[in-house]
């Protein structure tokens, strides 16, 4: 197709009518009616839009992807294979345009939780989540071979050093890479943008959590699964206002590391966790690299601080390290 920026693509009136067109396909295939009056697409981001269906069954989502984040329906295949509790019920998918067709899945975990509850329900999603991990080392070859990205510590850094960024930071990163390394963890599943707002529950009872589900896979990358951590660790803070609390943390990393003890001692992968947040900045500025690649030059800017923030954390802690 060449070159294109994906908010002209999505907004099209032919690509609407297309989307539209798969869209009745696929529910009619399930004997479901859309109501004419849908669908709406109340999200348009260079990286993805959303489409709301209503229909006779209730309420339909369908997402597209950038070709940069097409990631996630090879993510779903793999994971509904190992892990199918965890991720969201997915009715059709096009893994060549990364369309995709899920019923409504109901709140997230931001809507209901709380500044009280947070903590708990970000540690049972945690939990789980880290089984799921564990799980997706059995499918890890077939998402590489499908175009899942593999970021693997040493690959993180030689990302950083053909960005062309700043090049103090860098033996700092390749120590980080060879200590992660070195525990030997295997490489797994990386959701990378794991958030309240991407965790789907039926409600804030704590019982919930243990039939959670995580949308919202295409940031993924094939990496160390500790760097799934940066983003829940901050998410009290930034979605409720917390102040910064050292013992939430500890709680949220325990529920996390629990289940890799049998690889690796709860001493050994706490030592560890710092290098694997530091190498998960330097993930974070590739995934708004990929998130960008099709966006016009006006989004480019709006969007700018972002991945600009995470070269300045990676600075940041890089300096700090050396000064203690």
């Amino acid at each position: 197709m060449g070159e294109y920026f994906t908010t002209d693509l999505w907004s099209s009136r032919e690509w609407l009518r297309d989307a539209t067109a798969w869209i009745d396909d696929n529910l009619e295939r399930r004997g479901i009616t859309r109501i004419p009056t849908s669908p709406r697409q109340p999200r348009l981001r260079p990286w993805s839009t959303l489409l709301v269906v209503d229909t006779d069954h209730g309420r339909v989502w369908f997402k597209a992807g950038a070709p940069q984040q097409r990631a996630e329906v090879p993510v779903l295949d793999a994971l509904t294979d190992v892990a199918p509790d965890l991720v969201p019920t997915l009715w059709s998918a096009d893994a060549e345009r990364g369309w995709l067709l899920v019923p409504d899945q109901g709140p997230t975990l931001r809507d209901v939780a709380d500044a009280q509850n947070i903590t708990g329900h970000l540690s049972a999603v945690l939990r789980r989540y880290a089984r799921a991990q564990r799980a997706s080392v059995k499918v890890v070859d077939a998402m590489a071979a499908a175009g899942v990205p593999t970021l693997r510590p040493c690959d993180l850094v030689q990302e950083w050093t053909s960005e062309g960024l700043t090049a103090e930071a860098t033996p700092a990163l390749r120590d980080a890479a060879a200590r992660l390394d070195a525990v030997g963890l295997p490489t797994t599943v990386q959701h990378d943008d794991l958030h309240a707002g991407n965790v789907f529950v039926a409600d804030a009872a704590s019982a919930s959590m243990h039939d959670s589900r995580i949308l919202d896979w295409g940031d993924t990358y094939l990496g160390n699964p500790l760097c799934s951590l940066l983003i829940p660790l901050r998410g009290p803070s930034y979605h409720f206002d917390l102040p910064a609390d050292p013992e939430r943390d500890a709680r949220m990393v325990r529920a996390c590391l629990a289940c890799w003890s049998d690889l690796a001692s709860s001493a050994e992968l706490s030592k560890v966790l710092p290098d694997a947040l530091l190498l998960a900045r330097v993930g974070r500025i590739i995934g708004w690299r990929r998130a960008l690649a099709n966006a016009t030059d006006a989004q480019k800017r709006q969007w700018s601080d972002h991945p600009m923030q995470w070269v300045k954390e990676v600075v940041a802690a890089v300096r700090s390290a050396r000064r203690r």
